[in-house]
């Protein structure tokens, strides 16, 4: 399949810093930061042609040594995930965009329910202010935490639909869950009731118990990053706790005829408020930018529908552009296939983790005890 996912060369995307090569080119240059192998080759060329520039690739692997490399050094254009902006808005590494700038480009050509839910962002929650994304970002990706499981296991069909996220407990199925606190956090969060956005100190407890019992109750459950994008074609769990961009990469890998995998977000219980947490991966233009006319056309030329279907088919992410979403699902589509994992609809109860100074460090720190902890 042509398609990657944004994890399948993370192994060596440390290795790939195109950016720090020199060149001896007269063009006009743009830095690009993003992760690796998560933009089709083809796509930056015919910008470089176009606009007769050299765009210098820069890569990382991680959100936080994203976060971590942004504080001393400079870049144009970077890509990173909702929380990750909010983060650089916060530390004024980013500049509020003037949304004339796009030909391609407008709000009113995001999905729907992504839309919807980003509105719900930019609001204040009580005491928690809103973070208005789409003055700083232009959405690239996006997706949301589920579960991915074979769909020919009818106990455990039923049980999910029965026990929503609790199925992670149930030792009967070969299980994993993708190794990253934030998002482990919210589905616990989620499975007690809880909004993950802002939780108190009482409630980020009773989710670090839900999860010690997911442990306790299910030893052999593994934690898994970037092999999880083999493992799973090839069937090696029932259950995984994942994104749904690697949840279709999976299903249109996967190499077992009698065995068939699927994606799923479990209902919210009964009075909760939250389902599921949401994420975007996106543009941005930093305040360090040399030359941001070339930024603004760098961005907006990923988002005609030419180029929104060749990105999205070779990272195998969903697009957020309505008209590349619609005709990727469509029966003809790239992704008809892939059902939900690619056709994500995001409802009013699934969320973005949000930004909170300190969080971040408290989910790491309780997680990596879980895990760690014997039983």
């Amino acid at each position: 399949m042509q398609n990657k996912s944004i994890k399948c060369l993370l192994l060596v995307a440390g290795l790939i810093t195109s950016g720090f090569l020199t060149s001896c080119s007269s063009k006009p240059q743009l830095s690009f930061f993003n992760y690796g192998d998560y933009i089709d080759s083809d796509v930056v060329s015919a910008f470089e042609d176009e606009y007769g520039v050299d765009v210098k690739e820069t890569n990382f692997d991680t959100i936080e040594g994203m976060l971590a490399k942004m504080q001393s050094s400079d870049f144009d254009v970077i890509v990173s995930s909702d929380y990750g902006i909010e983060e650089l808005t916060s530390d004024k590494k980013l500049i509020e965009l003037d949304q004339t700038e796009f030909e391609n480009y407008s709000a009113d050509r995001l999905v729907s329910s992504l839309k919807s839910n980003l509105a719900a962002l930019a609001e204040d929650k009580g005491t928690q202010p809103g973070f208005d994304l789409l003055k700083y970002a232009v959405p690239y990706t996006w997706g949301e935490v589920g579960l991915v499981y074979d769909t020919t296991n009818t106990a455990l069909v039923n049980e999910i639909a029965e026990k929503g996220w609790a199925v992670l407990k149930n030792p009967s199925y070969k299980t994993a869950v993708y190794d990253a606190s934030r998002d482990v956090f919210s589905i616990a969060l989620a499975a007690l009731g809880y909004d993950f956005t802002n939780p108190s100190e009482a409630q980020i407890n009773e989710a670090e118990a839900w999860l010690k019992d997911m442990k306790t109750k299910n030893p052999g459950i593994a934690y898994k990053t970037l092999s999880l994008l083999d493992d799973l074609p090839n069937h090696k769990y029932d259950l995984c706790l994942n994104y749904s961009g690697d949840a279709a990469y999976a299903i249109m890998e996967e190499n077992e005829n009698d065995k068939k995998l699927g994606f799923t977000i479990p209902d919210a219980i009964s009075g909760g408020q939250s389902r599921t947490n949401i994420y975007a991966d996106c543009f941005g233009i930093t305040s360090s930018c040399s030359n941001t006319d070339l930024a603004y056309k760098f961005i907006d030329f990923c988002c005609t529908k030419e180029n929104g279907m060749a990105n999205t088919e070779y990272t195998g992410y969903t697009s957020p552009l309505q008209d590349v979403y619609d005709e990727e699902t469509s029966e003809d589509g790239y992704f008809y296939s892939a059902g939900d994992a690619y056709k994500v609809e995001a409802d009013s109860l699934d969320h973005f983790y949000r930004y909170i100074p300190g969080l971040k460090g408290t989910l790491e720190d309780k997680w990596n005890n879980i895990k760690t902890s014997s039983n």
